[in-house]
Parts: C-alpha cells; structure tokens; sequence
C-alpha cells in the first residue's frame, strides 16, 4: 500500500491491522508536517514493522524513528512529462506562484485566539530578524520564547509552536511579495484570493497545476520561491518543477539547497539571504540575460539527472530492500 500524509485516512487502525494479518509492506510518502494530525487533531499514525515513512523535510527524521517509526528523508521531485521547457515569450519579468495561506492562517489563530493575539509583537520581533538572515533558526526562536509564554489547558508547547511557526511563515511570505510589488514593475502573484488583501488586483492571477503552471514557469523571466519558514530543511514543489522548465529560479538560502545544487562557482540555482539581497539579485540578472540562462540550463540538466519521480520511486525500492531484507 503506498500513501501520502495519510492524514485521516485510517485513525481506527482497522488498515493497519490488516496489512499486518497479510503482511503487506505500507509505504507513506510525508510530503507534509507528518505530525499536523497529532498536534492539531489528536490522531496518531500506528508504526509497524512492515510499515516505511519517507518524509520530504530532514528536521523531522529523528522525533519520527524516536517513536518508533523508520522514517527516511526523499525529497519532492518533479514528472518531466508535465514540467518541461518551451519556446514562448515572456509574459512576466519576475512572479511567485503560491498560496497566501491567508485561509488557513484563520483556521488556526481561531483555535486560539488570545494566544496568537499575546505572541503577535515577538513573533513581529523575531520575523525582523528573520528577514534579514533567512538561515535563521527561526523555529528556535519561536519556540524559546514560547517556553516562556503561560499557556492555557487546551492548548499543548507543540500545538501552540506549530500556529506560530505557519503564523510566522504567512507574514514572512506576505512581506516578501509586498516588497517585490513595489519593487519591480513587470510583477506577478499566481495564487489564491487571499493575495487580495495585500496587493493589487491588476497583480494577482490564478493558475491551475498542470499545463498552465507550465507555461507561468516558462514565461517568467525570473521565478521566486519563498520558502515557508516550516520547511526548515527540506525542498517545496517549486524548486524542482520551475528547473524542469529550463527557467531560472531564485530560493531562499539554506544547507540543503547546498547539499543537493551547485550554488557558488557553476550555479545551477540562485538563491537569497535576505530581502535586500533578493531585490539586489532580481536587478542583477535582469540586466544579464546571458548568465541567466545559463544557470538555468544547469539546474535543468541537474533535475533531470537526479530529481525526477523515476528517481525517487528507485531510491524508496532501494530502501525497502535495505529495510525488509
């Protein structure tokens, strides 16, 4: 059986214990917090022995085989079929495609209210720095001074870290975007209704996953991902999908990014430190066409080489075959 998140889909153990009675092997792709269930709603996912957990961000490895769980680290990827380079003109100098969260953000600050209302000016506080070093452990931050925080009953340390971090994540995405709207002209947002209280409306656009994400990552001169402060050590969808296209994409600055691209001599990816430096990056490159190109046609030959979903379906078969035999 091969799943992803899981969420919700079997709170009663009842599949559980039938893989277990007919010893089928179960494997759960996290691409998501595998711990949202649990915080947020109080469900647990059931270890077994023949049960494997793939989770698409490193930081959550250890808590998961610490409770029993045999987790691995496979990151996103990306299906050439779909994502994959054409000639067209470009329709936008720079753009972000993603949600505002702005929903969900709601759904959470209501479960408690007063708490997010108390945590608004240190979470304001820690974003500023944040903004000025995106390496930096924001989580921590986070999670320090809520250590200091008097909680209520009905709200856990986890539960209360989990709405602040995504909290955090929102406002950090939020100012970004913000900036590059008054910064560049040629600028557009691809993403939810949301984006509507923040920016204007000539600048927000929607998009479907598929043919038409295609053709944004294609038509745009330079791509942005912001990363959600969430993913602390890990890859979002966009990284590998806008490369696939051949075009040049700008990422928040992390040791993984590092780990798995070439981000100093022969870049395959660009990527951004702080607000300034991400506005001083988009100038540059927009003045060099050539090098642009360049860099993106490394990061294609990279995805290509190592980060497509073949290649991640023959990584967890490697594994399974470590693991079972």
């Amino acid at each position: 059986l091969f799943t992803i998140n899981e969420w919700g889909l079997d709170t009663e153990g009842i599949i559980h214990d039938f893989l277990l009675r007919r010893s089928i092997i179960h494997l759960n792709w996290c691409v998501d917090d595998p711990f949202f269930e649990e915080i947020i709603l109080q469900k647990k996912f059931k270890p077994s022995s023949l049960r494997i957990d793939f989770v698409s961000d490193k930081d959550y490895l250890s808590e998961m085989n610490s409770l029993g769980y045999h987790a691995y680290f496979l990151p996103l990827a990306t299906d050439p079929s779909l994502f994959f380079p054409e000639n067209q003109p470009y329709i936008n100098d720079v753009a972000f495609v993603g949600s505002s969260y702005l929903n969900q953000i709601g759904e959470f600050s209501n479960m408690a209210p007063t708490f997010v209302e108390s945590m608004v000016p240190s979470i304001a506080s820690i974003l500023k720095e944040y903004l000025l070093n995106n390496e930096l452990d924001i989580e921590k931050l986070l999670h320090d001074k809520i250590s200091t925080s008097p909680l209520t009953q009905s709200i856990s340390k986890k539960k209360a870290l989990f709405i602040c971090k995504h909290l955090a994540g929102f406002l950090y995405r939020k100012e970004i975007v913000l900036e590059l709207a008054k910064s560049f002209e040629n600028f557009a947002v691809y993403g939810d209704n949301g984006w509507l209280s923040s920016i204007e409306n000539k600048l927000h656009k929607t998009v479907r996953y598929g043919d038409e994400l295609r053709e944004i990552y294609n038509g745009t001169r330079i791509n942005i991902d912001i990363n959600r402060v969430v993913i602390k050590n890990g890859f979002t969808q966009r990284i590998f999908d806008v490369l696939a296209c051949r075009s040049f994409l700008i990422t928040s600055a992390k040791p993984l990014i590092r780990e798995f691209f070439e981000t100093e001599d022969k870049k395959e990816i660009v990527t951004f430190s702080n607000a300034e430096e991400l506005t001083d990056l988009i100038n540059y490159f927009l003045n060099h066409e050539s090098q642009l190109k360049t860099i993106a046609q490394r990061g294609y030959e990279k995805v290509l080489a190592a980060h497509t979903y073949k290649h991640r379906i023959q990584q967890i078969f490697k594994i399974v075959k470590k693991h079972l035999f």
